[in-house]
């Protein structure tokens, strides 16, 4: 399968597309899209980071560089009003540029045949999804998409109007 182009593409207008909703909501990185519950933008930016170095452990079978953030953004931890103990707002904002432009150029550099590798330790019934690294970075692509509707429903809690990119 050659989906390479495409799998740039998309990961590419992901972050297009989401960027710009992360960088307005920072007077309102607190802002729940449901009174008293929700993923705000601060926990969302912050699951973003924690889920950039995953990915990655994962493909390459390095610690994730972000594991000090597991038990504030990573799999079922849950959003925190204040943001007690979270990092600033701006400090993962610019983690996860610079996160974003690694892995591009990461996604840039792979081969059609790196492409085909086999991701080890996936059970069975998530080898769709995360069965070879053509599929992590569709998945990724796609968990970016899933959150920035998350965040345009922050967006629209804060009152802001939407955002046409």
């Amino acid at each position: 399968m050659q989906s390479k182009p495409i799998l740039i593409l998309a990961n590419r207008q992901c972050a297009g597309l989401v960027f710009p909703l992360l960088d307005d909501l920072r007077s309102a990185a607190l802002v729940s899209p449901i009174a008293g519950s929700g993923n705000h933008a601060h926990w969302l930016l912050g699951h973003l980071v924690f889920s950039e170095g995953r990915y990655r452990e994962m493909m390459e079978g390095f610690s994730n560089p972000c594991q000090s953030l597991q038990n504030k953004f990573g799999g079922g931890s849950q959003p925190d009003a204040n943001a007690a103990g979270y990092p600033p707002y701006e400090e993962l904002l610019g983690r996860l540029r610079s996160m974003d432009e690694e892995f591009m150029a990461w996604l840039d550099s792979t081969s059609e045949e790196e492409l085909d590798q086999v991701l080890e330790g996936v059970p069975p019934q998530f080898e769709l999804y995360f069965g070879t690294w053509r599929h992590m970075f569709l998945m990724r692509a796609m968990h970016w998409m899933h959150h920035r509707g998350q965040l345009a429903d922050c967006r629209r809690a804060a009152g802001r109007p939407p955002l046409m990119i």
